[in-house]
């Protein structure tokens, strides 16, 4: 976080805390019950990707039909980037302005693939690449990885986006985190007519950062917060060439990998964009962990199930090993959560309950993914955040 961004957050932080003196803490966690299933108008579309085609065609048909929806997100991220300082800004206008000359260095298919998209909605290509990249630097998120009492392994995750970015007082909640909601969308990746893999996406986005694999793996990524980041990563990779976009990696991983184990090696001996947390989940018991990453790839650690409590590991956006900012501690209330769910409800219903409590929902929650990797299901329902709530 920047400074202002960190001066916004207390600001606004403690006149929640104001609030919550003065109505006896309307904000105090909860843990819910019975939250599941919700409305089936909250649950998100499934378009089909067709791996057979070439690059260049496989998301004409969503990025023809979400056009206008690319187009909010694109414009609200521009219109609210000028909050984080010059410096976001000189990255923005850079990739703007050379996204022609990026876009080659990328790897295929994503060169051609985001020209299609820029084809079929009249972006330019700086446009697309910029918005193929900036989930990448201002994410937030919650990730488990739970087994029932069978050693049935369940992964679920918030995720959460729009941080400083355009808060509306009337209505309480985040711009751009209302913009991000009507482009959400499960993608089914096929080849010869049969899923490769499957994803929760913004329209548009190439990357992966919710997946399966049927019965391999599933993956999700959360951000991590360090000063080394992003930004610093984009510059090396002008610079030198080296460094993965973290959404590509994933997707490669889905593509490519063949079990959880090829899944873990490639997240682990990749060197990065940005550091970050990978959530690996696998088919069979005890199977799950929290990939540690900087954007090198000495120092990562990995924290399994087994060494996090034996039936479920959790990561919110801070280093396990380390307490949470105290101004930003989904970690402590998601926990809680989990052991009064105990081990004997562990499933989809339960994990969206726990996802469903605040503050693990907040009003930056766009969507909750749940996902089992030995029967390949991936379902994903529009979250929102009603009040009293807190806005992250």
């Amino acid at each position: 976080m920047t400074p202002i961004s960190a001066c916004i957050l207390l600001c606004m932080t403690l006149g929640l805390l104001c609030q919550g003196v003065a109505s006896q803490d309307p904000y105090a966690p909860v843990c819910e019950r019975g939250k599941y299933p919700p409305a089936e108008s909250l649950k998100v579309p499934e378009y089909v990707i067709n791996l057979d085609l070439p690059a260049r065609d496989r998301w004409t048909q969503l990025a023809t039909e979400k056009r206008q929806e690319i187009r909010n997100i694109l414009k609200g991220f521009k219109s609210f980037v000028d909050q984080f300082g010059g410096f976001a800004e000189e990255i923005v206008y850079f990739i703007d302005l050379f996204g022609p000359a990026i876009v080659d260095f990328l790897p295929q298919p994503f060169q051609d693939e985001i020209r299609g998209i820029s084809k079929a909605t009249g972006l330019e290509i700086g446009e697309v690449t910029l918005y193929n990249i900036f989930y990448e630097i201002f994410t937030v998120c919650t990730s488990i990885i739970a087994e029932d009492a069978n050693g049935t392994v369940y992964h679920a995750r918030n995720l959460d986006f729009g941080l400083f970015m355009g808060w509306d007082a009337k209505n309480r909640t985040w711009q751009m985190t209302e913009i991000l909601k009507p482009a959400i969308v499960n993608l089914d990746f096929q080849k010869n007519g049969k899923t490769v893999f499957k994803s929760v996406n913004y329209a548009g986005y190439v990357g992966i950062l919710t997946g399966i694999v049927p019965g391999k793996f599933s993956l999700t990524i959360n951000e991590r917060f360090k000063l080394d980041g992003g930004y610093m990563g984009i510059i090396h990779l002008i610079m030198t060439g080296k460094g993965s976009w973290l959404g590509f990696l994933t997707r490669n991983a889905m593509e490519t990998a063949q079990s959880f184990e090829e899944a873990m090696a490639l997240l682990v001996n990749t060197e990065l964009i940005a550091p970050a947390y990978y959530i690996l989940g696998g088919n069979s018991s005890g199977q799950a962990c929290v990939i540690t990453r900087n954007r090198e790839v000495n120092g990562t650690d990995v924290w399994w199930m087994k060494q996090a409590g034996g039936w479920y590991v959790l990561e919110t956006n801070y280093d396990h090993w380390s307490a949470p900012l105290f101004l930003d501690d989904r970690r402590t209330p998601a926990n809680n959560c989990m052991r009064k769910l105990t081990q004997q409800n562990v499933g989809v219903a339960g994990l969206f309950d726990v996802l469903s409590s605040k503050p693990v929902l907040n009003k930056l929650t766009t969507y909750t993914a749940l996902m089992q990797v030995n029967s390949g299901h991936l379902e994903t329902w529009l979250q929102s955040c009603p009040d009293p709530c807190v806005p992250w």
